[in-house]
């Protein structure tokens, strides 16, 4: 256009014209950016956000991005330790649709956390989390099912200790981890009509590793048939399903007591017993059965305990606390770590300087200063100098004394690692708990680098120097990282961390037979397994260190339980350590291991409880070589290490045998009364009610011939053998009018009077012959007593015992009471 035709157009249209193009530009420039929306995030806890403080919890983080590629982290702010933040990089490439999982400690305090995805210091989108915190004593059931309303509906578990109720959580296969680490916070699986199929194999791995560390998982049977079952490995099944069949009511009393009245047959899966015991058998296959597999355990009850009389009231009460009982049977007390913490600081760099280096250092500097300083001036004829020889002397005092003290703690960064490693029999997978302790004789800020993937967090009681939780910037991922690390001056940081590893093969033979431990261990791997002991119970036995190659034979009697006898004091007897006293290597090595062993046996109830928290033997074995790949950025490290292997293995039992204090376990059928205690001799404290308990032993093959059932009453907490007793009877229906208001006939045996309160309850026993029926004792006082025609009350399948304790009186009792079943079993 010309300038004359350009100044032809009137000046309202120029203008117009130029807003135009102008607002076009604009709308240009503005249509990819409205259409360039933040990415997007939604996140929640995996197993439904159940989930125990010093418990790992898994949170999936679903985001999507439509606009630009975007680095970014996904963070958490809190834990137990509230100071730790957890990271994860994430890269959101344009489009993006990703699943992400970031694992953390659940808080001390509220049911939150809040998950941040950034870049650098700009938040892209932010999601709180819920998180359910529960007690370490109570029970966490989960239920996969395709319909899981009529399990939950019929799961009636007895409240534990503190009177805690069980918590039964509906859980879908993708609320399953695919990490073990963060399935600590279930005890128990119901797996009802869900194809295993639909498991990943990431998912089946961490189901083996909960397994083996102590879970516990009951299949049981439904509409979807045997077919469901078959992706389930076949080495963690008591046996294959091969077929469904009619079960009489008869067959399953060992599981549910009597049957109700007119009871009809009910469809079972069915096969033949492949390992472990049977639980209910029909036409020669076995319905119901149970396996070991580590610490943990697998039960397939063949029939649907959803539908029909097996879901009554009456029977659910018996059938469920049968198939699940309470928590605390293998697992490893980390609540609180305060003993395995200050065994990473059992370093030589950390102790108090040996006291005969101080009087020497202190000694010479007096002498040096003093006499010396003026005898050789006096000769010189230079006493003058005086003013500048005492502050040289001081100098070089001062000087001398750090050079002392950096020799005594070195001049090295120290990785100091404690681990407990979790194993099974034949088998070179494990897990990890490790506590590195990093050493700096000078104040740095460090990076730290953990191959393999490892879960970092502070220690769960606090840095044992600052007795707090000191903070801590986590990035995971395989290496797992601590960001700028800081270490003041010859000063200790704990970190804690779990993992996956790789551990000594570790093969068991073992046997109980007529009351002696008997078998072998061999060490099958490829280093020396330093200190080997068999643990059952309260007994103990220690062999000589084993080289790759070589066995030892075990032969011992099993001891009864004993409260107040350490664990590791059988193991390496009373240590003395002050801290000023110089003490070898060897001696320190023994005192670290020490408190690892206290901290396996660490019981918030009864301080010290002497013995593992297990159903069975456990093979522990010491090493020096450690677990986890560390290494600090730009530093050379020194390394020092003690690993404690903790091997559950299985265990035959024939011929005569006691069951009684660790051999024979408990669980509490039915309570309306507070309930304390554990293995051995049972702590009882409740007011007006009573407690049903089902005493049963360790797994058995084979068919148990009862000899005895004994009870033993007192009022402190020493367990012991139980022998001999006083044989008493029940006593006859007529024998109990009193209760109705009738005339006692003369030949019974004289009632409690009413204000005899002794602190000890009545006892019932569970008659299993007929109809099942309990039957009441007469009052018991302190002492033992054993019980007449005990195979009417024992289940020769599984040895199981149901007694229970009732207290007619408005005042409480408060009592101990130990169990024994003695036996043959062939």
């Amino acid at each position: 256009m010309s300038p004359r035709a350009y100044r032809r157009i009137p000046r309202s249209a120029r203008t117009f014209a130029v807003l135009a193009i102008v607002a076009a530009v604009l709308a240009a420039g503005a249509g990819p950016a409205a259409a360039a929306d933040p990415p997007t995030m939604a996140a929640h806890v995996l197993l439904q956000g159940h989930a125990r403080l010093g418990s790992w919890i898994a949170i999936q983080v679903h985001l999507h991005n439509d606009g630009p590629s975007v680095s970014a982290e996904l963070r958490l702010q809190g834990g137990t330790q509230g100071g730790t933040s957890y990271a994860t990089p994430v890269q959101l490439d344009s489009p993006s649709d990703k699943d992400w999982i970031l694992y953390a400690q659940p808080p001390s305090f509220g049911q939150q956390l809040e998950v941040v995805l950034a870049s650098g210091t700009t938040v892209i989108a932010r999601q709180k989390v819920a998180v359910s915190i529960h007690d370490a004593s109570q029970l966490v059931v989960g239920v996969v099912a395709d319909h899981t309303a009529p399990i939950v509906g019929t799961l009636n578990l007895p409240a534990v200790q503190n009177q805690a109720n069980a918590i039964v959580v509906p859980l879908a296969v993708a609320d399953l981890p695919t990490r073990i680490e963060a399935w600590s916070a279930l005890d128990r699986l119901v797996w009802q009509d869900v194809d295993a199929s639909t498991l990943s194999s990431e998912q089946v791995t961490a189901l083996r590793g909960w397994l083996a560390l102590g879970g516990r998982l009951v299949i049981v049977g439904g509409t979807a048939g045997i077919g469901a079952l078959g992706a389930f490995p076949d080495d963690i099944l008591p046996y294959r399903p091969t077929a469904t069949i009619d079960v009489a009511p008869k067959s399953l009393e060992s599981l549910i007591g009597a049957a109700p009245k007119d009871s009809a047959d009910v469809p079972a899966m069915a096969g033949e017993l492949v390992r472990g015991r049977a639980l209910a058998s029909s036409a020669g296959r076995v319905v119901a059965a149970e396996t070991t597999y580590g610490s943990g355990s697998v039960t397939i009850l063949g029939v649907d305990p959803t539908v029909g009389w097996v879901a009554a009231a009456s029977t659910a009460r018996s059938l469920w606390p049968t198939l699940i009982p309470p928590r605390s049977d293998g697992a490893i007390p980390m609540g609180d770590d305060t003993q395995i913490a200050s065994a990473v600081a059992n370093l030589p760099a950390l102790s108090l300087p040996p006291l005969s280096g101080l009087l020497l250092l202190l000694f010479g500097y007096i002498l040096l200063i003093g006499p010396l300083n003026y005898l050789i001036l006096r000769r010189l004829d230079r006493r003058e100098w005086a003013w500048v020889t005492m502050p040289v002397l001081i100098v070089a005092f001062a000087v001398g004394s750090y050079a002392f003290g950096s020799a005594l703690r070195g001049s090295s960064i120290i990785v100091n690692e404690v681990a407990i490693v979790r194993g099974a029999p034949d088998a070179s997978e494990g897990t990890a708990q490790v506590y590195l302790g990093v050493f700096s004789p000078t104040k740095g800020t460090y990076q730290l680098a953990v191959r393999g993937g490892a879960l970092l967090s502070s220690p769960i009681s606090g840095d044992i120097f600052t007795g707090r939780a000191s903070s801590l910037d986590v990035i995971q991922g395989d290496p797992s990282r601590v960001r700028n690390l800081d270490v003041g001056f010859q000063s200790l940081r704990t970190i804690r961390a779990e993992s996956e590893v790789t551990v000594p093969k570790i093969h068991v033979d073992l046997a109980l037979v007529d009351g002696n431990l008997t078998g072998t261990i061999r060490n099958d791997a490829t280093i020396t397994l330093e200190r080997p002991a068999v643990v059952l119970g309260s007994t103990v036995k220690t062999v000589q260190d084993l080289a790759p190659g070589q066995e030892a034979q075990i032969s011992i009697p099993v001891s009864p339980s004993r409260l107040g006898d350490s664990l590791a004091n059988r193991i390496f007897g009373q240590l003395y350590f002050d801290g000023f006293t110089p003490v070898s290597e060897s001696a320190r090595r023994d005192q670290t291991r020490h408190t690892i062993i206290d901290q396996l046996t660490a019981d918030p109830q009864l301080v010290n409880a002497g013995q593992l928290s297990t159903d069975g033997p456990v093979v522990l074995a010491w090493g020096r070589q450690p677990m986890l790949d560390v290494t600090v950025e730009g530093q050379g490290t020194k390394r020092e290490s003690n690993v404690l292997y903790y091997v559950p293995a299985t265990m035959a039992v024939r011929g005569k045998v006691t069951f009684a204090g660790g051999l024979l376990h408990q669980s509490i059928v039915q309570t309306d009364g507070a309930f304390f205690g554990g293995k051995g001799m049972v702590g009882l404290s409740f007011g007006r009610g009573s407690v049903t308990i089902a005493y049963r032993p360790v797994s058995f093959a084979g068919r148990l011939t009862v000899s005895h059932v004994r009870f033993a009453f007192g009022f402190d907490s020493e367990g012991g053998a139980i022998d001999g007793g006083l044989a008493v009877q029940p006593l006859p229906a007529d024998c109990l009018a009193l209760k109705a208001g009738k005339p006692v006939p003369a030949d019974c045996p004289d009632p409690k009077a009413s204000d005899a309160f002794d602190g000890i309850p009545d006892l019932e026993v569970f008659d299993r012959t007929g109809t099942g029926t309990w039957h009441r004792l007469p009052h018991l006082a302190q002492g033992t007593y054993d019980l007449a025609d005990p195979a009417r009350y024992v289940d020769p399948a599984t040895g199981t015992v149901l007694a229970r304790y009732v207290n007619d009186t408005q005042d409480q009792v408060s009592f101990a009471v130990a169990a024994s079943i003695e036996g043959t079993i062939q």
